[in-house]
């Protein structure tokens, strides 16, 4: 599974879209820019047939850790003034 995370990496773009960080793959996460979208989670997505998985990817962004829970944290607390997450 770890050469088909580091195929799925690379498809990506090999580094968080976000932030640029590259140091490790486990640290990495593919976000699915439409959850309404969404076939399948990663843990489906490594054993289906590669063509499939690139599919999949395409409606996704490769993020690290941090910056994917950044930006589900700000989903979800959008409605928040500016400034209340900080308090």
């Amino acid at each position: 599974f770890r050469d088909r995370k580091a195929d799925a990496i690379m498809y990506k773009g090999g580094k968080c879209a976000r932030c640029g960080y590259d140091k490790c793959q486990g640290a990495l996460d593919f976000h699915h820019n439409d959850p309404k979208e969404k076939k399948y989670q990663w843990r489906k997505m490594r054993n289906i047939k590669i063509e499939e998985m690139y599919k999949e990817l395409d409606k996704c962004t490769l993020l690290c850790k941090n910056c994917h829970s950044e930006i589900h944290w700000e989903l979800d607390n959008a409605d928040l003034p500016i400034g209340a997450m900080y308090k």
